[in-house]
């Protein structure tokens, strides 16, 4: 794209802000893992296990998450396994194992939950209205990129069945949760939400209620 000053220059400087700033996180993620005798993987294996606690976390679905090979899950598992901050237990079908965090575990992840703090910190600069604009442009386009395989698994508010876009004139207030029947202020919309069911799931491809 050379088009500096128009469109398509707008949308390069972008994607090279967005590259910008994911490379800062994962920098800031491998810090931290470091620190706590990890790898940046066993580190997000971690946190997603402390994030929702009575979840029914396996292998193969945190793999799909942070988009690696189930062995190559499996393997960061067998490492935290062995440093005695998780647990294997049986299903309810006797074969699949659930996750969970040890005593010391939990600990771990507390020290872990902390490594974003830069970001936060730099993002309490800027009004919470812009901070709202922004988290609903990100999320509108990680939707898109979900819809074309590129990420694959989100539990955000726009990948969600329930999710009823542009349900209300007021753009502070758009969208509507068929869920929860109640509107969404773009500051409310959730990017790990435990309810989230695929909008394009089996059950998704049903015609969403819109607000009334």
């Amino acid at each position: 794209m050379t088009d500096t000053d128009g469109t398509a220059g707008l949308d390069r400087r972008l994607a090279d802000a967005l590259e910008r700033l994911g490379h800062g996180m994962r920098s800031l993620a491998q810090r931290t893992a470091r620190e706590h005798g990890l790898s940046p993987l066993q580190q997000q294996a971690v946190l997603a296990l402390a994030q929702h606690p009575q979840a029914r976390h396996e292998v193969a679905a945190l793999a799909a998450e942070f988009d690696v090979t189930t062995p190559t899950m499996s393997d960061a598992v067998t490492a935290l396994e062995r440093k005695g901050l998780v647990t294997r237990s049986p299903g309810t079908d006797g074969r699949r194992r659930v996750l969970s965090l040890t005593e010391t575990g939990t600990e771990v992840a507390r020290g872990l939950s902390t490594w974003d703090d830069p970001l936060t910190s730099a993002l309490a600069g800027i009004s919470e209205a812009d901070r709202a604009t922004t988290l609903h442009t990100l999320l509108r386009v990680i939707a898109d990129l979900h819809r074309t395989g590129v990420v694959s698994v989100t539990h955000m508010c726009t990948t969600c069945r329930f999710f009823g876009r542009d349900a209300y004139p007021d753009p502070e207030v758009p969208h509507h949760c068929n869920l929860l029947q109640a509107p969404l202020p773009l500051a409310q919309l959730r990017t790990d939400c435990p309810e989230h069911e695929p909008a394009d799931g089996p059950r998704g491809r049903r015609k969403q209620r819109t607000a009334p």
